[in-house]
């Protein structure tokens, strides 16, 4: 009964996680491109305005490769023992983490003109 419940925890947290991770980016990018596209309105001097950039596109892609791990973790979860679910719970958040510092770097490397596929 226990490890049933523990492993609904388990899954619900990292559900959470996953929905919390997909909100802020969202929010984080329509409000960065919103600034842009309003900074760049007020730029007479250029021809063009560029409100869409790392965020929307190959950081997009990382945010699908996190999402990836932690469904990949929910399906493990929901089919093992609970000794072996608790493993995955961990694996799931340290990963999840080392993902998210990478993405964060290489988000701001592409502020000076670096991009990384």
């Amino acid at each position: 009964m226990a490890s049933s419940e523990n492993r609904d925890i388990w899954r619900k947290s990292l559900s959470a996680m996953k929905a919390s991770l997909e909100s802020s980016y969202e929010f984080k990018t329509v409000v960065q491109e919103e600034a842009r596209l309003i900074k760049g309105l007020k730029d007479i001097k250029k021809d063009y305005v560029v409100f869409s950039d790392y965020r929307r596109n190959t950081g997009k892609r990382r945010l699908e490769d996190i999402k990836t791990v932690i469904d990949t973790a929910l399906e493990r979860i929901a089919n093992c023992d609970s000794r072996e679910a608790s493993q995955i719970y961990l694996e799931t958040l340290k990963a999840v983490t080392l993902q998210t510092r990478w993405a964060a770097i290489l988000e701001t490397l592409s502020h000076y003109g670096h991009y990384f596929s």
